[in-house]
């Protein structure tokens, strides 16, 4: 018997898709078995692990940015087996994967950032303090207050 339909699965499976899809572009492509496993792997990870939707795109955006910073590193690898003197195509190639690969890394990073930390506001704001109550003292009445 399944399980009731959540929200947080579908956005499990919109989340593994996005960081399938940038590992795709991250790696040149890779064939469809291997890529099958890697988004059945991480959609399972991501519905076992995460009870909310934030948490899902928390972790999502998180390996966007990874796989953003990864780009240029990947880039400049390929670069060096080419030999000691590239041609100018290639060294722009290198400038525009640096670039773009930098803002959009630390871009996803920080964005991811931003919702982990509305995640923890979340919990904290749910969870019920442990420390001791205050009661506030009632205030007696005397016969001057009457009127």
């Amino acid at each position: 018997m399944l399980p009731p339909f959540s929200w947080v699965y579908l956005n499990a499976l919109l989340g593994s898709v996005l960081v399938t899809i940038g590992m795709w572009f991250l790696l040149g492509g890779f064939s469809l078995a291997l890529g099958a496993v890697f988004f059945l792997g991480l959609t399972g990870v991501f519905v076992w692990w995460s009870p909310t939707i934030t948490h899902v795109w928390a972790v999502s955006t998180f390996l966007l940015g990874l796989e953003s910073l990864a780009w240029p590193i990947l880039q400049m690898v390929d670069l060096r087996q080419l030999g000691p003197e590239p041609s100018l195509e290639d060294l722009q190639r290198i400038f525009n994967a640096v670039l773009f690969g930098l803002f959009s890394g630390v871009f996803w990073l920080t964005f991811s950032y931003g919702v982990y930390k509305r995640t923890q506001l979340k919990v904290e704001t749910t969870v019920p303090s442990l420390g001791r109550k205050r009661h506030r003292k009632k205030k007696k009445k005397s016969l001057k207050d009457k009127p």
